[in-house]
């Protein structure tokens, strides 16, 4: 458990080390304002168990308002099912573009629809506490129904796979030190994961305004600090994409 951010009534929870050997590794983020939580993309089977025990020192599971997908896949939304059922006054947040296929991920005879809101593609905001998360569109980054979470208040942007690094087992660690030397395992992922700079362009454009003091990826190392950010914003550009 990494503690991002915590003022008191306002908090940032990353987890990072519960994705079991041989898989993706994949990082659950949970965000708590005035005792209510927003979970974003809580990955699979394989972690479901760990992150229940993990969570609840947090916020209660009756206080998580949201369960948020940010895309379909199953490092993702693998473990729906399981949350639907643990996380009981939990809405499923999903972008809109995906919402039919996520009862893919139920049984059969299992109704969601009453607990499911759809994420418009031009994306918005939600409100958590007496806060607002803004839900930003990401699209083709990698889905092409995708969207991010930016907090206003801690100034964290939850980029989901956008800044997603691969490490290698004997080399992970928590937080980005040396932003060049960390650009080799961001690198392969961009070019073969994500499509076209034309996708990576549009988002920049929606994410100028805000101010960004920390990425946080869905797979990989977080990079912290306004130097760090800045440099991932301007790397982001460069890179020699699928389709380009």
């Amino acid at each position: 458990m990494i503690v991002l951010f915590d003022d008191g009534n306002h908090k940032v929870v990353v987890f990072r080390n519960l994705t079991p050997k041989g898989h993706v590794q994949a990082s659950q983020v949970i965000f708590v304002d005035s005792g209510e939580g927003l979970l974003a993309d809580p990955s699979g089977r394989g972690v479901f168990s760990r992150l229940v025990s993990e969570i609840s020192p947090v916020v209660p599971a009756p206080k998580v308002k949201y369960i948020f997908f940010s895309h379909q896949d199953p490092d993702v939304a693998g473990a729906s099912a399981s949350w639907f059922v643990s996380l009981p006054n939990a809405a499923i947040l999903i972008p809109r573009l995906w919402s039919r296929f996520i009862p893919h991920f139920f049984p059969q005879d299992t109704t969601i629809s009453h607990r499911v809101q759809e994420i418009p593609d031009e994306g918005g905001v939600v409100k958590l506490g007496e806060s607002e998360l803004v839900l930003v569109p990401a699209h083709f980054l990698h889905s092409p129904g995708n969207f991010q979470i930016y907090d206003p208040v801690s100034k964290i942007l939850f980029s989901g796979d956008l800044f997603a690094s691969l490490l290698p087992e004997d080399r992970d660690y928590d937080f980005v030190e040396d932003f060049e030397e960390h650009v080799k395992y961001m690198e392969p992922f961009h070019r073969r994961y994500i499509p076209s700079v034309r996708a990576v362009e549009r988002w920049l454009e929606r994410v100028r305004n805000l101010e960004i003091e920390t990425i946080v990826p869905q797979h990989g190392a977080i990079i912290r600090g306004k130097e760090n950010v800045e440099k991932a914003l301007a790397w982001v550009r460069t890179v020699k994409y699928f389709l380009d």
